[in-house]
Parts: structure tokens; sequence; C-alpha cells
């Protein structure tokens, strides 16, 4: 994110002193040789590589053709060794073995990277990486690659100064799988049409599927909408984000006709904020400068429910607009402290102004800006989503917003594969989640299914044009491949995971179906799409990746500061047993203004 890697400077904690120190340790000698061409040369013994994997069956078999693989190239030379760990408690047991010198190649998550790193525990990898003739990040996508790019002195990320202590071995974009075949009885008919393929399609032309207009029955003009009429009948387009009232409608009708046989069916359901927040430019933290000595240039505010409009510049505004010294484009989003004109406040956590700014306000007026939904109302949103029918959920600025049910809710359904199987089953028939799932749905999917984008921010005119939009948005997840900064044999063990990451083992893992290759190119072939598999739609993920990046586990070292709102946000409030203003004015909430506090403090200020 934009505004994330822009921060200034924060303190190190003294804690960390000693990890950061370990990790500017000179590495052990070069365990084997490498030419000028990125060629290992034989030698008279063999580095053993412990390779620590968790996964499921099909992941295994995957990773353990590319071990095998690799051992035979390197006969002689490296042998790796995959050593299967259950997923419940693999990083305990990572953080346990990194104090020895017997595990070199283990996975860390984007959301526990940073700690990894400011703790001393992962080797510096940049100088294999820049030297590199098979690992060109070059190729890849920047919203997975600049997430493990970090700073362990000022704790900033995919800055000139950060180095890599860990670099991706996938990344996996968000999406909306849902169940063709509820939407067929539901009387919905999908078409496959590319917003900027639209023009083509109207005109006569056939969409991704191989249907024209007239073989699908519209009479009218199709517009950049995911779900719409025509003459009576509906119509979902898995290649264009649905605004936040297509969505709900959508779900609505789906589930209504599930109903008529399934009690328990709903509509749609995610777990994420994520899309909702950031298609309109809000976030739950945003850094505030300040003079305050006590801190390192700035802190970190909790603005989950911040109430201030958001806005974006025009689209036919082709020179842009500079706010609060800032350029922007047109499509951008202003930026959280250019819109109320922050330059810096002179204590950290004091009150500061939130109103929009003078400079904004006039700019709107020329309409060179579009006014967006709040951070607050984008949230809103999302709670309502799960909350039963018309149950209060919250109400501000004279309006009251009430559940929209259709959803169930997160009690209902418990764990991470809780959500998997009920999309499964068919009691939810469009479910937000990640390309991991692929090949479990292609196992076990006995009904008609495909992917679409998130829904975005979108306002129409009443011909059905869009007059004000967000971005599109949503979160990736992604796994680092790292090496023990106290491995004996650093050099044998990159070289593994530059194989994995290289195009033989992207390739490999790509059409196993659950990965999407780290090279662009990679996965915009059939070695990554698949078009004779389900999802037939495989290119939502490969545009998903362009523009989604790290969840909020990723912002800071340690994931304190989210941990007691989020258990009260996924319990009570979106089980339907506190309103959002109760969440609002709970301790779990108030409390973590205090803690973000902490992360940029200066010890001894």
């Amino acid at each position: 994110m934009k505004k994330l890697i822009r921060f200034l400077s924060i303190a190190i904690c003294l804690i960390l002193v000693v990890g950061v120190f370990a990790a500017c340790k000179p590495a052990p000698k070069e365990d084997i040789e490498i030419d000028d061409e990125g060629n290992i040369r034989p030698s008279d013994k063999v580095s053993n590589v412990e390779f620590w994997f968790y996964g499921d069956t099909v992941e295994e078999e995957v990773f353990q053709s590319l071990v095998d693989s690799f051992n035979k190239a390197n006969e002689g030379v490296i042998k790796v060794s995959l050593i299967t760990k259950s997923s419940n408690n693999y990083e305990d047991a990572v953080r346990q073995a990194l104090s020895g010198s017997k595990l070199d190649v283990f996975y860390v998550g984007d959301s526990g990277y940073k700690s990894y790193a400011e703790a001393g525990l992962l080797l510096d990898i940049t100088d294999y990486m820049a030297t590199s003739k098979v690992y060109d990040v070059n190729t890849m996508w920047d919203t997975v690659v600049t997430r493990y790019k970090y700073d362990v002195n000022t704790k900033l990320s995919n800055t000139e100064t950060g180095r890599y202590y860990g670099v991706p071995k996938d990344i996996g974009p968000t999406v909306i799988f849902y169940n063709e075949t509820h939407f067929k009885q539901a009387g919905v008919t999908v078409l496959s049409v590319a917003a900027e393929d639209l023009d083509k399609f109207n005109a006569g032309a056939a969409d991704a599927r191989g249907n024209t207009k007239a073989q699908l029955g519209i009479t009218g003009t199709v517009k950049e909408k995911g779900f719409f009429y025509d003459n009576g009948k509906m119509f979902f387009n898995n290649q264009v984000p649905m605004s936040w009232e297509e969505t709900n409608e959508l779900a609505k009708i789906v589930q209504t006709e599930q109903r008529k046989t399934n009690d328990v069916a709903y509509g749609y359901f995610t777990e994420w904020w994520f899309n909702y927040g950031w298609t309109v430019g809000g976030d739950c933290i945003e850094y505030i400068p300040t003079t305050d000595p006590n801190y390192n240039g700035g802190y970190y505010d909790f603005t989950l429910m911040d109430g201030t409009k958001n806005y974006i510049v025009a689209d036919d505004v082709t020179e842009g607009v500079t706010v609060n010294g800032v350029k922007y484009n047109a499509g951008e989003i202003i930026e959280y402290k250019d819109k109320l004109g922050l330059t810096s406040v002179p204590t950290a956590g004091a009150d500061y102004s939130k109103e929009i700014s003078a400079e904004v306000l006039q700019l709107k007026e020329q309409d060179k800006l579009n006014e967006l939904p709040s951070q607050r109302e984008a949230f809103t949103e999302f709670v309502c989503l799960g909350s039963k029918e018309g149950q209060l959920v919250d109400e501000f600025d004279g309006v009251q917003y009430k559940g929209y049910g259709i959803t169930p809710s997160p009690s209902s359904i418990g764990t991470d594969a809780g959500k998997t199987n009920e999309f499964v089953y068919g009691n939810i028939s469009m479910l937000v989640d990640g390309r991991w799932n692929v090949t479990n749905f292609r196992e076990q999917m006995t009904d008609e299914w495909d992917v679409a984008p998130l829904p975005m921010y979108k306002e129409y005119d009443a011909e059905g044009n869009i007059t004000v939009h967000g971005v599109e948005a949503g979160h990736s997840g992604s796994v680092g491949l790292c090496i023990n900064k106290n491995s004996q044999v650093p050099t044998a063990a990159w070289k593994f995971i530059e194989y994995i990451g290289g195009t033989e083992g992207q390739t490999l893992q790509a059409e196993a179906g659950f990965a999407i290759p780290l090279q662009k190119d990679l996965a915009n072939s059939e070695v990554f799409l698949q078009s004779d598999k389900d999802p037939k739609n495989s290119i939502v993920f490969v545009r998903a990746a362009e523009i989604q990046q790290a969840g909020d586990w990723w912002y800071l070292s340690d994931k304190k500061w989210i941990d007691d709102w989020a258990g009260v946000l996924n319990g009570d409030v979106r089980n339907g047993e506190k309103t959002m203003t109760e969440f609002f004015n709970s301790y779990e909430y108030e409390s973590t203004f205090e803690k973000l506090l902490s992360y940029t403090q200066v010890f001894g200020a």
C-alpha cells in the first residue's frame, strides 16, 4: 500500500537490538561454489539441505516432485530432504528449531515475516537475489515481492534501504467463487466479457465463452455492471466487479431460490472487510506525522471507524490535481493525511482536525474530485452482510443501517474449513476466498462453478453508466521462503529456493492448480489459465494479483494491536450480539489507540 511504504522511520524496540545485530552477522563460509553464470561447480562433498514443508496431499506431491527433480539435477553436490510438518503447529516448531542449524529452508507467512526479520532469525538473501540468473523479481508481481523487502532498522517496507530476508513462494489473490448451478436455478444467465471488450461485444462479438448477445438473449446495451437486468431477464458478467448493491441483490435472489429446498442456504459469504474499505480509500490505521520528540516522526491512529468522507480524482481530470503538496492522477484516491491537510501535529495521540481541508472541498466544487463513502460507512456495509435482515447494525449522521441477512454468521461457519465445506455442500452460493482452494473445489464440487472479481464501490446514472466509482481492491495471501541464519549450507539452500521460484518450480505448482506463478508472463499463459479446467475464468486471479495487497496483519511487526478488537468484531458484532456503536465504545476498540502508539515510541526519550 502506497501510504504504508512511505511511512517515516520508527523506533527500534530494545528487545530486538540483539536480533537485528544477529541478522547483520556475515553468512557462514560458502558451502558450494557458483560460477559466473550461476551454475553450481562440481564438488567432492554433498551439501544436505533440510526443507520443512506443510501442505495438503496435492501440494506435498508437487513439492516432493520438485525436490526429486532438483536433487537429480544436482546429484553429488546438493541433496534436499523434504520434512513434512503439521500446519497446526508449524510456526512453533520452526521457531524452536531456528536456534540450531539443522533446519535450513522453511515457510514464513507474510503476517509473521517482519517479526522473524526483526528478531534476527532469517538470513539476509539480498545479495543472492541480486546475482541470480533464475530468480528475477523484475518479472514478478510487485504486490507480492515488495512485502518481503524490509528495513529492520527503520521498519519501512519496500525502500531503497530494504533487504530481503525471504522471497515469495506464491501469491494467492482473493476472488468470488460462485455456484453457477444456483445462478441458473434462480434464472440468472452468466456472460463473460471484460470491461475493455464491452464495445466489441455490444457490436456483435462473442464473449469469452463463445456466446454473442443474441445467443444470450440480450437486447439492450451491456454496461459495465456485474449484475444487471435486460428485458426482464437477469444477467451476471463474471469479468466485471459488482457494486455493493448488485452484490446484495444477486445474493438475495439466489438465496431466496435456494431456500425453497434448503433452509440453511445463503447467497454470499466473506470474512474480510478489506475490499470494502480499500475500494473507497479507507483503512484501519493511518500514519500521522508529528513533531512530538517522544515519537520518531509519526504515529499510527486507529481509523477503522473513521467517519470522514473519501475523495477520488475524477476520470476526466487528465491533468490530475495537487492536494497538500502531493500530486494525484485521475482515478487515484486522496490519502488520509492529505484530505485533512495534515503536515504534522504537535503531540502524538492528541486530537487533530478531522475536518476535510478547504483545498479538497474546493476541488470537489470544481468537479475535479468525486466524493466516496467514509471508512466507517464501508466497514458498516461489511457488517450488514451477515447481520439478520432488518436488525439495527449502526446509526450515525441520522442514518440507520440494518442487516441484509445474506451471509451466515461466523459462529455458524466455525473454522476456515467450514466456509469451504459450506460452498462445496451448496449452502453458500458466492464465497470470497483465495486461489488455494481451487484444487479442493476441483475434486469435490458437483455443481457448476467459476470465479468473478470482488465487489467494488460504484454509482450509476439512470442509463446504467458509472458516475462515481472507487478502485478495485482486495487482499492476497502469500507465504515466503526463508533460510535459517544459522544454516551451514546457505548457498545450497538458496539454490533450492531459486529453483522453486524459477520457471520450472512455478510451472509445476501452477499446473497443480493451487498457485499463481510469480512470473507475470507465465501467469498469463495456459500453464496457469488452464482454460480446459474449472475455473474457466482464471484470468480474474491474474487481474487480482496485479492490484491486491497484504492484509492488515502485515502492516506492523506483530498483530497485538489487532487481536482484541478483531475478536469482538468477528464474535459479538458479526454474530449480531453487539451494534457497531457498542463496538466503537468497547474497551477492546478504545484500547487499540494506546497500543498503536507503542509501535513508534522512542524509548528513553
